[in-house]
């Protein structure tokens, strides 16, 4: 596997990813139960950036069309925001960890992409520990330490069309890869 890229095309802190840090931990946050029964080792990930990435992932439309484009983030596209950009912020809504995207890519364009990486890093370390924590983790991992004030929360019915949905997604995933080596 290639090293791992916090960076993403479309303002999302990969360096949380829930889905990536089960597949390198072990340790399963609220979302990350969500995936039922997919094997931990079709979750080890790369990064948005990579080419290893976790197969739900791979069937994102910003993600191929920034690779299209050959641009690094949504945000240095000509188009944006485009309305492939706004039809996935109305469908991610479902998901917290996703509302800071657009606010992310300004930080990005007026910061720089090493500042907004170095503040990502920061903000999902333990305050207690250092270890890093996912986007929904409740305590962490190392210490113990509660995480509850800095992690995103997913509401009862979120979380129940969660384990539909993520697994759904997974499986498309799958089944476009397959498509692919099959070409």
């Amino acid at each position: 596997m290639s090293i791992f890229n916090p960076d993403t095309y479309c303002g999302i802190y990969c360096g949380a990813c829930s889905i990536a840090m089960y597949g390198k931990t072990g340790h399963a946050d609220r979302f990350a139960t969500c995936l039922g029964s997919v094997p931990r080792e079709e979750l080890i990930c790369g990064g948005c950036k990579s080419d290893n990435v976790y197969a739900g992932c791979s069937i994102c439309s910003l993600r191929d069309c920034a690779r299209e484009k050959n641009v690094e983030h949504c945000i240095d596209c000509t188009d944006y925001p485009c309305a492939r950009y706004s039809k996935w912020q109305s469908t991610a809504k479902l998901l917290p960890h996703t509302h800071e995207s657009a606010s992310s890519l300004e930080t990005i364009r007026r910061d720089g992409i090493d500042r907004w990486l170095d503040a990502q890093k920061k903000r999902w370390l333990c305050p207690d520990c250092g270890m890093s924590f996912s986007w929904y983790a409740s305590v962490c991992n190392k210490c113990g330490h509660t995480l509850e004030y800095k992690a995103y929360t997913l509401s009862r019915w979120k979380k129940l069309l969660c384990r539909f949905i993520l697994p759904m997604v997974y499986r498309k995933g799958i089944a476009k890869q397959k498509s692919l080596t099959r070409r």
